[in-house]
């Protein structure tokens, strides 16, 4: 079979060379010339195939399903740093500790506003109830009344705003020590005794108990057709980091996940597609961070007819990918929609219907509507 290949490739070959070295004659063909059957150029044909499910995989991670980005809720120096990357924490640890001094600063600060403002507003009672009676005595004007009144309702106004400043002095100094919001494991940790640091900057990450997922980067060519069901293949013995082992390889092991969510857009850089994949209980857990190879089957037309063409076939001239349709011994151009690549072999969406004869080898060098003679591959 090699044998016969070969030979109709040199004669191709042969071919194609035999009419490009043709010399020109001196008295140039008018224009409605017919050309002889010896300057049509040979091409070597073959058939569009129906292409089986596409069997592809890609390699991700495992994730937690919640990864909870650490921070302060105050500024400050980090006096403390309780925790390290890789630890397991339990809801209402302390993982770091700012320098209280100025937060208790501020709390004795807002508690001596708080004396200032309940004395004033005392006095502006008492001076209100005392021209109230005068009033009614007729020793004291009403302008005089009304003043006194509105003096200690903005006294008790002021008051009202001083404790509130106090109320948040006191949870300022239970915002100096970061607290674990779950228990999980530390992921990293980037903030450092001695650094100072501002509201909502990230010290730390915390990856959640609960269910683990695969996140993969889904090329923009398999987008469209990204199945919601996928086989993740894993290691028995990919458990946590402190696990315990018993020093022998773990065979690989293989789970079911579905699809969670998908990024609304394509990362800019990579131009890929996040995806997250539920990854069902296992009798021992993946640690996180785990390769995983999810492989994906997508079924022949789950999103218009696909077709299986040689890779010398797909023609590209800024204009989107084409192939040549033979017909009739001439050429004809079919827009078609690239989807992979699958050894020499290109994957294609396309509406020819299976069988119909396409150029597989010379499409760069052919024109709309140009005869050609048949080389069957």
């Amino acid at each position: 079979m090699s044998t016969r290949i070969n030979r109709i490739g040199a004669v191709f070959v042969a071919t194609l060379l035999g009419s490009g070295c043709r010399p020109s004659t001196d008295e140039p063909a008018a224009p409605d010339a017919v050309f002889d059957r010896e300057s049509v150029p040979w091409v070597l044909s073959a058939r569009v195939e129906s292409a089986p499910n596409s069997v592809w995989t890609l390699t991700g991670t495992v994730r937690a399903r919640h990864e909870i980005p650490l921070s302060f809720r105050i500024g400050g120096e980090i006096q403390a740093r309780l925790v390290d990357a890789g630890a397991r924490v339990e809801e209402g640890d302390v993982l770091f500790r700012l320098d209280p001094r100025d937060v208790t600063q501020q709390r004795l600060a807002a508690e001596a506003t708080v004396a200032s403002a309940q004395a004033e507003h005392e006095n502006a009672n008492r001076e209100r109830d005392r021209l109230g009676d005068l009033l009614v005595k007729r020793l004291a004007s009403e302008q005089d009344h009304d003043r006194a009144v509105t003096a200690a309702r903005a006294a008790e106004q002021r008051l009202v705003a001083a404790e509130a400043t106090l109320e948040q002095a006191r949870n300022a100094i239970l915002y100096a020590d970061l607290v674990a919001p779950a228990a999980g494991v530390i992921l990293d940790v980037d903030g450092q005794v001695g650094q100072v640091v501002s509201p909502s900057q990230v010290v730390a990450r915390l990856a959640e108990d609960g269910p683990r997922e695969i996140e993969v980067q889904v090329p923009e060519a398999r987008r469209i057709d990204l199945p919601t069901e996928a086989t993740a293949r894993l290691a028995n013995g990919a458990g946590p980091v402190n696990g315990p082992t018993n020093g022998s390889a773990s065979a690989p092991t293989s789970a079911q996940v579905t699809l969670r969510e998908i990024a609304g857009s394509a990362d800019p850089l990579s131009r890929t597609w996040r995806a997250r994949y539920r990854l069902p209980e296992l009798p021992s857990d993946p640690g996180l961070g785990t390769t995983v190879t999810l492989t994906f089957e997508t079924a022949r037309g789950a999103s218009g007819p696909t077709a299986r063409v040689p890779l010398g076939a797909v023609l590209e001239r800024g204009e989107g990918p084409l192939i040549w349709r033979i017909e009739d011994g001439r050429v004809e151009p079919e827009p078609v929609e690239l989807i992979g690549v699958v050894g020499e072999q290109a994957e294609i969406r396309t509406d020819l219907a299976p069988g119909t004869p396409v150029v597989a080898l010379g499409a760069h060098l052919l024109l709309p509507g140009q005869a050609v003679r048949v080389l069957e591959r």
